[in-house]
């Protein structure tokens, strides 16, 4: 049942740094303001393009870890039918 525990952890633990990232790039994203200059306006649009990809990486993430938790449930359960 080790194998388990360890697998139900990293699964949680993927969901809960793509919670992590989701919520910086969302905050990063909220708090930009209009560009006053044409300098600023390329560098917040350079900024905001890696906060999509931050919160696209968040998903898939968060995605990643529902599969482990998914399969490790699955595992768990042919355990218990195997041993029953």
């Amino acid at each position: 049942m080790q194998i388990q525990a360890t697998a139900l952890s990293a699964g949680l633990s993927a969901i809960q740094t793509g919670q992590e990232q989701l919520a910086s790039a969302a905050q990063a994203i909220a708090q930009h303001s209009s560009p006053q200059t044409m300098d600023a306006s390329v560098a917040l649009a350079m900024d905001m393009t890696e906060q999509l990809l931050m919160l696209e990486h968040a998903k898939v993430m968060n995605e990643l870890g529902a599969r482990v938790i998914a399969t490790a449930e699955q595992s768990l359960g042919t355990l218990i039918d195997i041993q029953a």
